[in-house]
């Protein structure tokens, strides 16, 4: 939004119908423009010779980015009007440079800057503000114009429109500097203070921003601009103040449905979702065809904190059919895949969630709606589905845990995916050798694709299971024991070494006196040693 700036123009004597333009510049200031636009449609409807109305209530369309009334007010008599006041012409200019005509534009306010004779510090900052506030206007050019402006007439209006142009060159540290000199000109001249907090809001220095915005309340505690930062400030911070501000922005500025939006908005934020819905349902049957989408939005989200998943995915669709693609973000799809599965819509879901995760820039986010679709295939006992997108998670982490690659590795076995889990749990070992759960999945892992034991593809990593876990024997018992049992039943039944393998089972009975097995192998193994073999 182009802001205005309208100080410091009022003159010693003026009339009654001077006035209604001075409110009009007033009203502007506090952007204020639907009351700014009655005040001058009813100058020029009184009045039809007040040529300067025109220019403001340019000023009033174009700020509401309404181009069309512009060209309506001016085009069809842009010559006459031009001719009547400087300012006309500078209106005028200020059309085509929102139409990107820019070098009619440029025309227009050279010849308006020559018709004023250049020394007309009103038609000066018209020129300077146009061309400042237009995105494709030159704000070098802007600068150039103010200087042409006598030093004993450089008021904080003038300052604080050369803040803006040095703001737009990309020179912060000038354009500080401007605004703190027009505070000195006039430190009630509320603007100034607004456009440093401005500044230091972009560089996110809470302490700064916060006071410059509260210098602004305090230099006039009409000008709105600030209650809207401070609400918004706080809106993610404490709804309370939020409301705060939000109540004194509503009392300070025209009467609009945005309004209703943001008093809807800040109940969401709230928590309070009967209002929120309530409100929204208001601003609905008021503005109908012409709700924004993102009130569909806000029901969406207002009825799944209600637990009414049918009507939060009956708002949500409607919010995806009315908005355009550009403005839809990844959460959005994560909400409509949790409703999906609340609905038994659970392919839909997967699609949704799959869109959510393609969408989002944030790796964090990612990484949830990744691990929310893991567990929902964990819960559904997919084990295979759930190790696909565990797998994604450690390839998409930067840096993953143990616990990652673990429960990977576990969900590829539960899937009886044997080889699979045998590649994440030899990662596994790799980055942590002195821990015993990888080798001991992977032992687990190659003793299922080697059934037999005639590879003996486990029998070195339960050896290392060994190693590690022989150092708390009372901790890692258990795995111990089936280490211990496996290598036992290898060299009995591959290798022929009744020995060692009766070693194995000696081990377990060491650990654990009262295994009946053990003591019935190593009885067995005893005589086998005895007889020169089984007989």
């Amino acid at each position: 939004m182009r802001k205005l700036l309208f100080f410091g123009l009022t003159t010693l004597s003026i009339t009654a119908m001077g006035q209604s333009i001075e409110e009009a510049k007033q009203l502007l200031y506090y952007d204020r423009y639907q009351s700014a636009e009655q005040v001058l449609q009813q100058v020029i409807q009184q009045k039809d010779d007040e040529k300067q109305a025109y220019y403001w209530l340019t000023e009033v369309y174009l700020e509401n980015d309404d181009i069309e009334k512009a060209k309506s007010l001016l085009e069809p008599n842009a010559e006459s009007l031009a001719a009547a006041h400087p300012l006309n012409r500078v209106a005028y200019g200020s059309l085509l440079l929102n139409q990107d005509k820019l070098t009619e534009a440029r025309a227009q306010f050279d010849a308006a800057l020559k018709e004023s004779k250049r020394k007309d510090e009103a038609v000066i900052k018209a020129v300077a503000k146009a061309q400042v506030e237009n995105e494709k206007g030159d704000a070098a050019y802007a600068l150039q114009v103010l200087n042409e402006i006598k030093e004993k007439k450089i008021d904080a209006e003038v300052l604080s429109i050369k803040g803006d142009a040095y703001r737009k060159l990309g020179q912060g540290s000038e354009s500080a500097k401007a605004y703190m000199e027009a505070l000195i000109k006039n430190d009630k001249y509320a603007e100034a203070a607004f456009k440093l907090g401005k500044i230091y809001l972009t560089q996110q220095n809470t302490e700064m921003f916060l006071k410059y915005f509260n210098q602004a309340i305090e230099a006039d505690p009409k000008y709105a601009a600030a209650y809207y930062e401070l609400y918004y400030y706080y809106y993610f911070r404490d709804v309370n103040k939020a409301k705060e501000y939000l109540d004194l922005y509503v009392a300070n500025t025209d009467k609009t449905v945005e309004h209703q939006y943001m008093t809807t908005d800040l109940m969401f934020a709230s928590s309070k979702y009967p209002e929120a819905i309530s409100g929204a349902n208001a601003i609905l049957q008021q503005e109908g065809e012409k709700t924004k989408p993102r009130l569909y939005k806000l029901l969406a989200y207002s009825y799944d904190a209600s637990g009414d998943s049918t009507k939060a995915l009956e708002y949500l669709q409607t919010y995806f059919n009315k908005e355009v693609d550009s403005n839809l973000v990844a959460k959005d799809y994560d909400l409509q895949a949790k409703l999906l599965t609340k609905t038994g819509n659970d392919s839909l879901a997967l699609q949704s969630w799959e869109r959510a995760i393609a969408m989002d820039t944030v790796t964090e986010y990612k990484l949830e709606y990744m691990q929310q679709l893991a567990n929902w295939y964990k819960e559904k006992e997919n084990r295979s589905g759930e190790a696909r997108w565990l797998g994604k998670i450690f390839e998409t982490k930067e840096d993953p845990n143990n616990l990652d690659i673990y429960n990977w590795g576990l969900a590829h076995y539960a899937a009886a995916e044997y080889n699979a889990a045998d590649s994440v749990f030899g990662l596994y070992t790799a980055k942590y050798p002195d821990q015993v759960y990888g080798f001991y999945w992977r032992a687990k892992s190659r003793a299922q694709i080697d059934t037999t034991m005639e590879q003996g593809l486990a029998v070195q990593d339960y050896l290392k299971v060994i190693e590690i876990a022989e150092k708390d024997v009372e901790k890692n018992k258990s795995l111990l024991l089936q280490a211990y049992g496996y290598l036992g039943a290898y060299e009995a039944n591959v290798k022929k070494d009744y020995p060692a393998a009766l070693g194995w089972f000696e081990k377990i009975l060491a650990v654990q006196p009262d295994n009946a097995d053990a003591e019935r192998f190593a009885g067995i193994l005893k005589k086998w040693i005895s007889d020169g073999g089984p007989k």
